[in-house]
């Protein structure tokens, strides 16, 4: 759990311009690559596809810029109204010439500021669904993205149908996991979330199919 909690820490750094020993966003990398880098990044391919899918991020972004123009911009994201207005600032900032680029990275310095910017992605995409932040939500996923159980698509229309139904994404990660549920929801509401979730990304699946997808998601 205290990774949990450190990528908690970067999310609220994150929203307050402020770095979680301290400083600035930028402050905060070296944190992210000796410490929590390496658990985000199963998570960095779907948030980046459900972020593309929900025109957070552009075909064209690429992490590094945007995690460098996050460093060096002046205004942070407590300063905007919504993560797209932030976003938008970050890619013009790297446009105009504001944001001088470091071409020649290091594959830690890569790694750094991609971990950063997918936080930044799921800070979008809650923000999009109205969801309360959930460390283990996204760890979870990666992880069965990583195992070949879930698509971006799925997860993204999980996500979707949670909302409709606030549903929070810390227990459809709870149901995954075999756990408890919190805030009073029942087990048997977050199954039907997670089911219509499947459904909706894969309508030309039957309903056996269907059933064996779920099931597969729930293996450890």
């Amino acid at each position: 759990m205290e990774l949990f909690s450190k990528i908690g820490t970067v999310f609220s750094a994150l929203e307050h311009g402020a770095s979680a020993e301290g400083g600035d966003v930028a402050g905060g990398i070296g944190l992210l690559a000796t410490g929590i880098s390496w658990l985000l990044s199963p998570s960095t391919t779907i948030v980046s596809e459900i972020a593309k899918a929900l025109d957070i991020f552009k075909e064209n972004d690429r992490p590094e810029h945007l995690g460098q123009a996050m460093e060096q911009m002046n205004k942070k994201l407590e300063n905007f109204d919504s993560i797209n207005e932030y976003i938008d600032y970050l890619r013009e900032g790297i446009k105009s010439g504001e944001v001088k680029l470091i071409r020649n990275l290091s594959d830690t310095e890569k790694a750094s500021y991609t971990a950063t910017v997918t936080a930044l992605g799921i800070k979008a995409i809650d923000e999009k669904y109205q969801l309360q932040p959930s460390d283990i939500f996204w760890v979870t996923m990666g992880g069965k993205f990583q195992k070949g159980k879930i698509t971006p698509d799925e997860i993204n229309k999980i996500l979707e149908i949670s909302s409709k139904n606030s549903v929070s994404a810390e227990n459809v990660a709870n149901y995954i996991n075999g756990d408890g549920m919190t805030g009073g929801q029942r087990a048997s509401g977050v199954a039907d979330v997670i089911e219509d979730g499947l459904k909706a990304a894969n309508p030309n699946m039957s309903d056996e199919e269907i059933a064996s997808r779920f099931n597969k998601l729930l293996e450890k």
